[in-house]
């Protein structure tokens, strides 16, 4: 598998190395027939993830124009056909938001408005989505804080969901919810949910059903 970056690489490495390289959402370790990545960017994680498991479909939600053609350049390079790339950003409740892209190639997203460009665009939540055939769905998150709002979607949405749910989330400082308060809203909805740090980022992990073991070390 091969991902073309955007230059320059010192800046934009980790986009592909956490990701993809260090897999440190550990798509490799399970079987999802459903696989939604909302903060895709480049596409480091989508394609990662629709290489490894080329039975699902990977559902692909990036806003940022820059970002999402040079995730579509990805997919292409590396002939990879269930990778849907969504051109929208995600809330929890399909509103109007203003979004904003930092310079240089960097992170893009609704919670970033002290610096880069920003403009008001349409959002779409993930009941855009048809998950009535699938039994697994993984949802990776790295968006930039608005993981609080779509992790309150799924705990609001729980019976359009599959009965296996994993969810692998960078979390966010400057997202409006803690991470106590995201992981104390899963547990109430029986999910197995943790927090991680990894490469001193936070992370949290959440699983329901048969995939309820979580054994990160």
């Amino acid at each position: 598998m091969r991902i073309r970056p955007i230059p320059p690489l010192r800046k934009t490495w980790g986009e592909i190395f956490e990701p993809a390289i260090a897999d440190v959402y550990d798509i490799r370790k399970c079987q999802p027939d459903f696989i939604v990545d909302v903060g895709a960017n480049i596409g480091a994680f989508a394609c990662l993830a629709a290489h490894t498991h080329p039975q699902a479909t990977v559902h692909a939600f990036e806003p940022s124009q820059q970002h999402a053609d040079k995730l579509a350049e990805n997919a292409t390079l590396n002939g990879l056909n269930n990778i849907v790339l969504h051109r929208k950003a995600v809330t929890k409740d399909g509103r109007d938001a203003v979004f904003t892209v930092l310079e240089g190639g960097g992170s893009s997203g609704l919670f970033l408005h002290e610096a880069g460009r920003s403009s008001l665009i349409e959002s779409v939540s993930l009941d855009c989505l048809d998950f009535s055939k699938s039994r697994f769905l993984f949802l990776k998150l790295d968006c930039e804080g608005a993981e609080g709002e779509i992790i309150e979607w799924v705990c609001a949405n729980q019976e359009k969901l599959p009965p296996n749910v994993r969810i692998a989330c960078e979390y966010h400082p400057w997202c409006p919810l803690t991470s106590d308060a995201i992981l104390q809203s899963l547990h109430k909805c029986g999910f197995d949910a943790q927090q991680r740090i990894i490469f001193d980022e936070c992370y949290l992990f959440a699983s329901l059903g048969s995939t309820s073991a979580i054994d990160r070390n």
